[in-house]
């Protein structure tokens, strides 16, 4: 098989999977370099692609539409550097007119792909010139799909309306009913991303009128799965729900298993908006296991909403077990199950920082915050002390990742987390170092240090809580220096009993368990200082007052309490993160009554990517490739009113093969000078017009102004001579 046909294969297989590549024998592949695109297949038939093999090639390859189809394979494998390589290589050898446009769109897609939009508005402008050049309005009409798509991306909507309205308008002059579908479909997304729902539904549901009449059921699909992304943002789950499960019908009859698994992570992320973890942890786990690794960014965003349903799953368990906590078994249970499911968050974060190819400290913070999670879990599950202290420690551990990869705020407050599960940690260790009072009573002031240290309580309870863990530690002093500890004990206690009130005054839930956590706390002393209503110390039993049992107890408490509120700070439940498809991190709050961990990247930020001389079939194959931004205008939003732009001819020149070897600040420069409409070009004439006639007017009173000063000047002259 000769190895052109065998790199499109591979390149295909990007779409509809490497399932076809198995039938292909390495060994009989003809062509300059064949071993080396062996190496090739038999890595895409592993699911992957090795960059010193491309590498390799990239300096063998001679043939230009080789060249340029190891481009395309880089592209999609996320080796933009060997993409650029390879299509400017491509463009140095290229003699064909018809081929030139296309290096020039590809190069501006891999720019794109990499974020560098400036440059890939340069060279999708370059392209679209060349496509006019020869006449070929199907290609043009893709680039100029593309060129919204980067004017979209970088939130310049009415340059984007105008392009991809300039796309339609070249579809349906040439009778295009697929590339008019197209278009519709990207005027929905574009109104989508601009907020304005009903609009972009309108466009929506003409694309996917137009796709069913075509029969183009994996469109069809596409266009159903962005439908329930706005009815989603619209907060419309029934509606959202259906639109789901009918693009998922259409992907399975299809056979598109990893388009179907973008479906179930759009359908997931839904879920966790809703706040059922459970049906979302089900939804993301299918479309971890459908969506292959080197699809990116869906394996990242879907294996980033894993990672937060899991971590709402361990959620509902702690609080299973605060609303259980008179059955000690169901609570541990409970308590173990959070601890597992914290686990497989923190896994899903180490996997994701691993596959991104740029450096998000973000995910290193989240994952070290899960595991310190899982081991604060475990130790609520009433371990063995002894167990107790060394999972304290590997909390402890976990964060130290956390806090090197995170700054500002939020890193103080991971610090003072860490501070106040050492308290814990010391706290934890009385139970088992014996009947040692001088290093019980250290134990019991260490802990004392550590947790005001890490205490992070809004409003005044905070202070209260601190004065109240100095008294404690007073009360060791005086102890230790025989010395009755009772007046601060009691100081202790009054200090206790008005952070209960001041938290007891708090709405959330949070507050309403830290307040009957430390009123038990206050408690517990109270009986240690002795009362009339509380048992004298005498009363305690030896053991307990040996082994400083009430203080350990009274320091878990309160130890519990403080790193409850600092994880409610730290902990990113309102944001799921979200990749686009150069891999830059994008945050969308979710807003949801049950408030799950978010860590967001929606699928609807990708950067649209089409080949201009790919057939619509292909391009259907690239998730939405053909959902680019349609260039309009509202002129009134709250009626829908659409303004559209004239075609516009005012396209950058063509550049030469020579030319793109090097990119420099000018590339950089062009691309910051977008193209105006011809709306806004009468707009500014007008302007310039009105702007002019007050020029002129102006100037004539500076002009008479200046002659004005220069007869009272030459005056001046005039009379010092005279009186000379």
């Amino acid at each position: 098989m000769d190895q052109l046909v065998v790199l499109q294969e591979i390149y295909a297989s990007f779409s509809r999977g490497g399932d076809d590549l198995q039938k292909i024998d390495s060994k009989g592949i003809e062509g300059c370099c064949p071993d080396q695109v062996g190496k090739l297949l038999e890595g895409a038939k592993r699911g992957r692609i090795e960059e010193d093999t491309c590498e390799k090639l990239a300096d063998c390859l001679q043939d230009v539409y080789e060249i340029k189809r190891l481009g395309d394979i880089c592209r999609k494998a996320g080796l933009c550097g060997l993409a650029l390589k390879s299509y400017n290589k491509a463009l140095s050898k290229n003699h064909d007119q018809e081929l030139q446009p296309v290096l020039q769109n590809n190069l501006g897609q891999t720019y794109a792909r990499q974020g560098d939009l400036s440059r890939a508005v340069v060279y999708y402008q370059k392209a679209t010139r060349g496509f006019a050049a020869i006449g070929d309005g199907s290609g043009m009409a893709h680039v100029l799909g593309n060129l919204g798509s980067a004017y979209r991306c970088r939130k310049e909507w009415d340059k984007a309306i105008e392009q991809c309205y300039s796309s339609l308008k070249i579809f349906e002059e040439l009778g295009d009913e697929q590339g008019i579908s197209q278009m519709n479909g990207s005027l929905g997304r574009i109104y989508a991303e601009m907020g304005e729902c009903d609009l972009a539904t309108r466009y929506l549901e003409r694309s996917l009128t137009d796709f069913r009449r075509l029969g183009d059921k994996k469109s069809a699909a596409w266009v159903l799965d962005r439908l329930g992304r706005v009815a989603c943002e619209g907060k419309q789950w029934d509606k959202a729900l259906g639109y789901y499960n009918q693009s998922l019908a259409l992907m399975e009859d299809q056979g598109q298993s990893h388009s179907t698994g973008i479906v179930l992570s759009n359908l997931g992320r839904m879920y966790l908006e809703m706040g059922d973890a459970t049906a979302a942890c089900e939804s993301l786990e299918r479309a971890v296991q459908m969506i292959p690794k080197s699809m990116q960014p869906g394996y990242q965003n879907a294996l980033s909403g894993l990672a937060a349903a899991y971590s709402s799953l361990a959620k509902m368990n702690l609080q299973k077990a605060e609303d259980e906590d008179d059955d000690a078994g169901e609570e541990s249970s409970a308590r173990k199950q959070a601890s597992k499911y914290f686990a497989r968050s923190s896994d899903r974060f180490q996997e994701l920082a691993s596959l991104l190819k740029r450096e998000n400290c973000e995910v290193e913070v989240a994952a070290g915050i899960a595991r310190s999670c899982s081991y604060l879990s475990r130790i609520s599950a009433r371990v063995p002390d002894e167990e107790a202290v060394a999972l304290a420690e590997r909390a402890i551990a976990a964060l130290d990742s956390a806090i090197a990869n995170s700054d500002g705020q939020k890193k103080k407050r991971i610090e003072s987390l860490k501070r106040s599960i050492a308290g814990m940690k010391e706290a934890l260790s009385i139970g088992f170092l014996g009947s040692e009072p001088w290093r019980l009573m250290r134990a019991v002031t260490n802990s004392c240090e550590y947790l005001v240290g890490g205490a992070c309580i809004p409003g005044e309870a905070n202070g209260c809580i601190c004065d109240a863990l100095r008294n404690l530690s007073a009360s060791m002093e005086a102890e230790k220096n025989k010395k009755d500890p009772a007046d601060r004990l009691k100081a202790a206690v009054g200090d206790l009993q008005r952070a209960q009130k001041h938290l007891s005054a708090g709405k959330s839930a949070l507050d309403a368990q830290s307040a009957a956590k430390i009123g038990e706390a206050a408690k517990i002393l109270e009986a240690l200082v002795g009362s009339e209503d509380c048992q004298s110390r005498a009363e305690l039993t030896i053991k307990d007052r040996l082994n400083f049992r009430p203080e350990r107890d009274v320091l878990l408490l309160l130890s519990s309490v403080l790193t409850n509120y600092i994880l409610s700070y730290i902990d990113d439940a309102n944001t799921i993160y979200t990749w686009d498809e150069s891999l830059k991190l994008v945050q969308r709050p979710i807003s949801s009554k049950k408030s799950p961990s978010q860590l967001s990247w929606d699928p609807a930020q990708q950067i649209v990517l089409v080949d201009a001389r790919e057939t619509a079939e292909d391009a259907a194959n690239h998730e939405e490739c053909w959902l680019v931004p349609v260039e309009a205008s509202v002129a009134c939003p709250s009626s829908g009113q659409v303004q559209l732009f004239r075609e516009r001819s005012d396209v950058a020149e063509a550049v030469k093969p020579e030319e793109l070897k090097l990119v420099n600040e000018d590339v950089t420069n062009d691309a910051n000078e977008g193209p105006q409409s011809s709306v806004e070009v009468n707009e500014i004439s007008s302007k310039a017009a009105k702007s002019g006639e007050e020029d002129d007017r102006s100037n004539v009173v500076m002009l008479v102004k200046a002659l004005a000063m220069v007869v009272v000047l030459l005056l001046t002259i005039d009379a010092i001579l005279y009186l000379i």
